[in-house]
């Protein structure tokens, strides 16, 4: 097959861009496999995250507008079997003009309710163009089948998967939390969480790594309040090091595609508590049987619910065995072949 990806940049170290380059490397080892990614501000050097050397960067700078003219010469000067767009919202609209020439999948990363009315609205207007829609999350599958009728749900897999990995004793009782201090994230109530319950927590130390434009509000919570244990790594180049050394994952998201950082999470054992948003949270986490699914911006739920968890050893030892079982649900074979024999037959 000769397959293109489509995504806006591969520059962040965010969960899309490591999503798209873990994908278009697997999908390159199948034999008659020509693999490339077309993106508006990346080359292979500049890429977040490895990509194979049979994997081929296209980098299309420029506007939104030009990237797509660029794109669209791209595409009638190849002959792929099929375009994958990773989609978080205008870009999938923009590539529906190139359905003329070539078989569109939009890959959808982020929740459907999300998006603004007006990418919502033409949305249910013109995906009729596309040949098939990917989504992350079985409540996803539900919201695309009204306006597309062959919708697949394929979730994330993660590198990260080690079905040899077993329970082990942590040194230091560390929470953590990991994605962009933006106001999706949400970290605040990460933060008023720990505050609410700092006398219990005396004994813990809260690890945040990220970064984004919310970092100085967040700061100065913490500073106004004088909220002790609270440290912010930035961005980490070997996010495998935090999970190791972690006991519990947290997470305070308004908006959700699948989050990545849950899976990898689980990947390493860690219980997880996490506000039931839409739409992923509620995928991955078995509440009360591998983590705690918190009302959506509850911030007193979510502050009992990790009080609960840290206060409880046993709860603890549950959570970490279910953890890993669950893990076993994105490895990356499994998801690999839906794409294979799912996404890219008929």
């Amino acid at each position: 097959m000769k397959i293109l990806f489509v995504i806006n940049s591969l520059k962040s170290r965010s969960g899309t861009e490591r999503v798209a380059i873990s994908l278009a490397n697997y999908l390159s080892n199948f034999p008659n496999s020509e693999i490339m990614i077309a993106n508006r501000d990346t080359d292979r050097k500049n890429a977040a995250y490895p990509v194979m050397n049979n994997v081929k960067i296209i980098d299309l700078d420029g506007s939104y507008l030009s990237f797509f003219h660029k794109l669209k010469q791209n595409v009638k000067q190849n002959k792929y079997d099929f375009v994958v767009v990773h989609n978080m919202g205008r870009l999938s609209l923009l590539c529906l003009f190139l359905s003329n020439f070539v078989k569109i999948i939009s890959f959808e990363h982020s929740s459907f309710i999300s998006r603004s009315v007006l990418v919502r609205f033409f949305s249910k207007i013109f995906y009729y163009k596309i040949h098939k829609v990917v989504v992350l999350t079985k409540n996803e599958f539900q919201n695309f089948s009204h306006i597309h009728k062959k919708v697949i749900h394929v979730p994330n897999f993660t590198s990260y998967y080690d079905s040899s990995r077993q329970m082990i004793e942590k040194n230091k009782n560390i929470v953590l939390s990991v994605g962009r201090l933006d106001s999706n994230k949400n970290i605040i109530h990460v933060l008023k969480a720990w505050h609410k319950k700092i006398d219990i927590l005396h004994n813990w130390e809260l690890h945040i790594y990220g970064e984004g434009d919310q970092k100085n509000f967040l700061l100065n919570f913490v500073e106004e309040n004088s909220i002790s244990n609270i440290y912010f790594k930035g961005v980490i180049e070997n996010p495998e090091l935090a999970y190791e050394s972690a006991k519990i994952f947290v997470m305070t998201s308004k908006f959700e595609g699948l989050p990545m950082v849950l899976i990898e999470a689980q990947c390493f054992g860690l219980p997880i508590v996490a506000y039931n948003c839409p739409y992923g949270p509620s995928d991955v986490i078995d509440d009360g049987k591998n983590g705690f699914l918190v009302e959506n911006q509850n911030v007193d739920a979510f502050a009992e619910a990790l009080e609960k968890l840290i206060t409880s050893k046993s709860l603890i030892k549950e959570f970490t065995e279910k953890s890993l079982l669950n893990s076993e649900n994105y490895k990356p074979e499994k998801i690999v072949n839906i794409w294979i024999n799912q996404v890219f037959k008929g």
